[in-house]
């Protein structure tokens, strides 16, 4: 039997998006991040997304790691970053949570995290 176990992170990050000739005021959220991971300790997972994606998102501008900094790229960038990890193997599923009404799953991820 395989458990699945996904662990809750959350970070502040700021950005603008910029439609055309449209540019959105620079604005900020404070992001659940969700990963789900099979056969491996919640501490590896949890110093994986500490080092390789909080350290790098949490109180910056995202901007400076994405274009455009939008929620389908950015959750696209945390699981890659993730999965070339030495816990990458066992991650299984990425979702990123932007707003109220906003949540953005990885197209890396299993079909049953969709």
């Amino acid at each position: 039997m395989t458990v699945t176990t996904t662990r809750r992170y959350s970070f502040k990050s700021v950005h603008a998006l910029h439609v055309g000739l449209h540019r959105e005021r620079t604005h900020g959220h404070e992001y659940a991040l969700e990963v789900s991971f099979e056969n491996h300790s919640a501490s590896a997972v949890d110093e994986a997304v500490e080092s390789l994606v909080l350290k790098r998102l949490h109180g910056h501008e995202l901007g400076g790691e994405l274009d455009p900094a939008t929620g389908e790229v950015l959750v696209e960038w945390i699981h890659r970053r993730l999965r070339n990890s030495t816990v990458g193997l066992a991650i299984v599923g990425v979702a990123l949570q932007e707003t109220r009404k906003n949540r953005f799953v990885s197209s890396l991820s299993e079909a049953r995290f969709v």
